[in-house]
């Protein structure tokens, strides 16, 4: 799995444990406003309990009691009590408080009935106990008329008082122990007959009394039954242990969500660690790469070396071995690179560019830069890197610089086209003012081709036999803007690494056929592999050379001999190709690299143009005159055509005559003009 899709799946499980963390907190939240609302409900039941049992005991002392108010606080706390039964919170989740509530509902309605049943007895006994004292005082503002009266209305006053102490105790004995005292106190007649009727009716309250106190102290009791309250306390203490339970679970979970969420946290930070480190890493060859690079440089407190080898002709090797293969050189060449032992202090590896590769170190007394650049170039090929059982070690180039900018300075030296091996970059290299000048070029290049002012010049080629200009030779010219006329020719390297080569070249081919067509004789075009590779090109050579017709048998294409030997199947097969116009062929530049003798012979050209390396020194070196003669020889035995490049003088001249070549050119004889000298 990639380390971008790991990080968003991590993210996604962060953000999912984050929601779902604010999810629970809502959820907690609503479900601790319920538990606290089921709570206050119970405390408040219990109090309404209390101020109804005041209610009660309020009108157990006074005379006048206020009914509605009763009913109004039985009322209030059967609607409470309703509530909690019918809330959803208990009902779903609670069965045990659901039961216990219901057994207090129970005894909340057996204590109702107390209350209404207590109210009916009360009446009774205030009523009684309010005329026993009102007959006790009519009795006793009438004056006992002799003792045995004044006796009996102490009697009377003794039981009155008895009841009410008994009533404000509520002692029931009390009121039984007086039965004896009303039973003999019934027995008693006065004379006077209001007297007499006082004491029947104080009598008959006695007996009210005494046949309803028993059940006024016993509705009493049940009122204030402790068990009702209990029944309270049961439900709300059965309520706390199942939400008990429920809390466990909150927790056990919130805990869960804040681990997954610090989980989520610690594999985004992993990931997000490894994603930086993976930034800095070349995922072919694993090495750091240039970003890795510039920060080490940036951060470095220590002044640093770089090594920076590059594999020679890698292009060459992916394209023989496709890019599979290519990758699989790399692989072994970091490889390589990183286990041949350098001994540099705070060594580090990097992949810098395609084939490029970077070590980066100190340098110490004992190890220089000369010298560990030097241990590279020695070290590298000492194992040989082997793939599919094939020894495949490349040839490498290394550059090594040790003054700041070190990439910039290492890999202008590496491109410096130096023959050294390693090569150390110095200011005397002069490679900063290299580069501005290709710019510069490039940039004059660029808009001389745009401008149209790239044009073609033409060179006499001479028979040596006869001393006449036989053909002519298509140079390119580019014109300033200030109307100087410059030779194309330290501009062709920048062309190439431009992209303005093959541009250039059609822009040559089709002006200088313009020309030709309209002249006689033979002319020479240069061509190189770039031209005959490029189908466009190619496609342009043969549209012309079928819009002019027969001017193919005045073309003859001149190809670099390097170029021929190295891309030699390409070469053969563009030679085919314009031979069936009458084209003809030449190798320029013979002798200068490769003069594989056998290849040329098999692409049968035409003519050979000795390299002007060796022409320009003939009036001075015996070896140069060698090589030549054999070339001659070569030449004249394959009845090829030679040609002399660049000679520039009358002795090279007769050197070049008595060589027994067929042609020259050079300023000796005739500079480029814009236009083929006319016939004579």
């Amino acid at each position: 799995m990639k380390l971008s899709l790991k990080l968003i799946l991590t993210v996604i499980l962060g953000v999912s444990a984050l929601s779902a963390l604010f999810l629970f907190k809502s959820f907690s939240n609503r479900y601790f406003v319920h538990r606290n609302a089921i709570e206050l409900s119970f405390k408040e039941i219990e109090t309404a309990h209390k101020r109804l049992d005041y209610q009660i005991l309020h009108n157990t002392f006074f005379l006048y009691t206020n009914q509605d108010d009763v009913n109004q606080k039985i009322t209030l706390i059967g609607v409470k009590i309703d509530v909690l039964l019918h809330n959803p919170h208990i009902a779903d989740g609670h069965p045990a408080t659901l039961e216990e509530l219901r057994n207090h509902a129970e005894a909340f309605d057996a204590k109702v009935r107390a209350i209404y049943d207590f109210q009916t007895v009360n009446t009774v006994i205030k009523n009684s106990t309010a005329a026993i004292l009102a007959l006790q005082n009519r009795l006793f503002a009438l004056k006992a008329a002799n003792a045995a009266e004044q006796e009996l209305f102490r009697e009377i006053s003794r039981i009155s008082g008895a009841i009410l102490l008994a009533k404000n105790g509520m002692d029931a004995q009390l009121i039984a122990s007086l039965n004896a005292s009303i039973t003999s106190l019934s027995k008693n007649r006065l004379n006077d007959p209001l007297k007499n009727d006082l004491l029947e009716r104080s009598i008959a309250h006695f007996r009210v009394i005494e046949e309803y106190f028993p059940r006024y102290v016993r509705h009493l009791e049940e009122i204030n039954d402790p068990q009702v309250i209990r029944s309270l306390h049961r439900s709300n203490e059965t309520f706390l242990n199942e939400s008990d339970s429920e809390l466990r679970l909150i927790n056990y979970f919130s805990y869960l969500l804040v681990a997954l969420f610090i989980i989520s946290i610690g594999l985004i930070t992993f990931f997000l660690i490894r994603s930086e480190k993976e930034a800095r890493r070349d995922p072919l060859t694993r090495l750091r790469n240039r970003k890795a690079y510039e920060e080490k440089i940036r951060h470095a407190s220590r002044k640093l070396s770089l090594i920076l080898i590059n594999i020679n002709k890698f292009k060459h090797y992916n394209d023989f071995y496709g890019v599979q293969e290519g990758d699989r050189l790399l692989i072994e060449t970091a490889r390589r690179i990183k286990t041949m032992g350098f001994a540099g202090n705070h060594v580090s590896y990097y992949r810098l560019g395609a084939d490029d590769f970077g070590i980066l170190f100190e340098e110490s007394p004992l190890l220089s830069l000369e010298e560990a650049a030097k241990s590279v170039l020695h070290l590298f090929p000492r194992e040989p890197i082997v793939i599919d059982g094939e020894v495949r070690t490349p040839s490498i180039t290394v550059a090594a610089s040790n003054i700041a900018p070190l990439l910039e300075n290492a890999d202008m030296a590496l491109k410096s086209k130096q023959q050294h091996n390693p090569i150390f970059y110095h200011e005397g290299l002069n490679l900063r003012q290299v580069i501005e000048e290709n710019v510069t070029k490039a940039k004059e290049l660029r808009e001389a081709l745009e401008e149209d002012r790239v044009i073609p010049y033409f060179q006499p080629i001479v028979a040596l036999s006869s001393g006449m200009a036989a053909k002519h030779e298509v140079l390119a010219r580019i014109v300033m803007k200030d109307g100087e006329v410059r030779s194309i020719y330290p501009y062709l390297h920048v062309a190439k690494e431009s992209r303005l080569y093959n541009p250039l070249s059609r822009i040559i081919i089709s002006k200088s056929f313009a020309i030709i067509a309209s002249r006689t004789g033979n002319f020479s075009i240069n061509l190189s592999i770039d031209d005959i590779e490029n189908n466009e090109t190619v496609e342009l050579i043969t549209q012309l050379l079928e819009k002019h017709e027969g001017i193919g048998k005045r073309i003859i294409f001149e190809i670099l001999e390097s170029e021929a030997i190295e891309r030699y199947e390409g070469t053969l097969e563009f030679i085919a190709h314009v031979r069936r116009y009458g084209c003809r062929i030449a190798i320029d530049d013979f002798g200068s690299g490769y003069s594989n003798f056998a290849r040329i012979l098999n692409l049968a050209v035409d003519i050979i143009k000795i390299d002007g390396s060796l022409i320009r020194h003939l009036d001075n070196d015996s070896k140069a005159v060698t090589i030549v003669q054999t070339i001659v020889n070569f030449t004249r035995a394959a009845s090829i055509e030679t040609v002399a490049e660049f000679v520039h003088n009358e002795a090279v001249a007769q050197i070049v005559r008595s060589l027994g070549i067929d042609a020259a050119q050079g300023f000796y004889f005739y500079e480029p003009s814009p236009l083929p000298l006319s016939p004579e």
